[in-house]
């Protein structure tokens, strides 16, 4: 099973699917916010928009809006929620955008979901246009959480509610990567106080308010900037 179908036959068996409580999408709405010049509004292209809950981290800076994500499933369910919002089923691999063509890419926790991100990247790059902005936010493989029981290589890891191809990513992995696609003026930003609505190990569901209280002390303490649960990743295309 690829993360197109798993995805899919999530939002079937679930009707939806939006892993965070509202603080969590405000907080990520918060690092766009400090990224994009205030009242400048963009072309945003969304890329991994799911059920079109990530609209609302990009809503205050938005001239124009698509969302493009692997599953049919999500891509279906955004339509039917917001008719008057474009949604479209696509690869990160092979956006539908034309060459310079949007202001803002951004990769809405789906890089950790791609085994080729310099293509990706790449791809990103081809649609901004010069001086167009690339975002993106992924789960942070130094948060301890994401250490121990997201990532393949711990004795705590568990399949169960993990995509195919879903790893957590260190922060020096995305700013080379970042930097190898050509991007300029690199920033970085770990942060925590993302709190989770659900998770699909139904057992662990219980633990989910301690883990949010300590998620959102993790990030009032300072450690979040460092080691905070996601990382959030940009850089700018160049003006020729």
């Amino acid at each position: 099973m690829q993360d197109g179908q798993y995805f899919d036959a999530l939002v079937r068996h679930d009707g939806d699917f939006n892993p965070f409580a509202d603080r969590g999408w405000l907080t990520l709405a918060r690092r766009f916010d400090a990224v994009v010049p205030a009242g400048r509004q963009l072309r945003v292209l969304d890329v991994g928009c799911g059920t079109g809950h990530s609209r609302r981290v990009y809503a205050s800076h938005l001239a124009w809006y698509l969302g493009v994500d692997l599953s049919r499933e999500a891509v279906a369910l955004a339509r039917r929620r917001d008719p008057a919002t474009s949604f479209l089923q696509a690869d990160a691999l092979r956006l539908p955008v034309r060459d310079a063509s949007v202001e803002a890419v951004a990769f809405s926790s789906v890089l950790h979901h791609v085994d080729d991100r310099p293509r990706a990247l790449g791809e990103a790059k081809r649609a901004l246009a010069p001086g167009g902005l690339v975002f993106a936010f992924d789960p942070n493989l130094h948060h301890p959480a994401m250490l121990l029981f997201r990532h393949p290589s711990s004795p705590l890891y568990r399949a169960e509610g993990v995509s195919p191809n879903e790893r957590p990513l260190a922060p020096a992995t995305l700013r080379r990567e970042f930097a190898a696609a050509g991007f300029d003026r690199i920033g970085q930003r770990c942060v925590s106080d993302i709190p989770y609505r659900q998770v699909a190990v139904g057992s662990l569901n219980a633990l989910l308010p301690i883990y949010n209280r300590a998620d959102w002390l993790w990030e009032k303490s300072g450690l979040g900037r460092w080691f905070g649960s996601f990382v959030v990743t940009w850089g700018w295309k160049r003006v020729r």
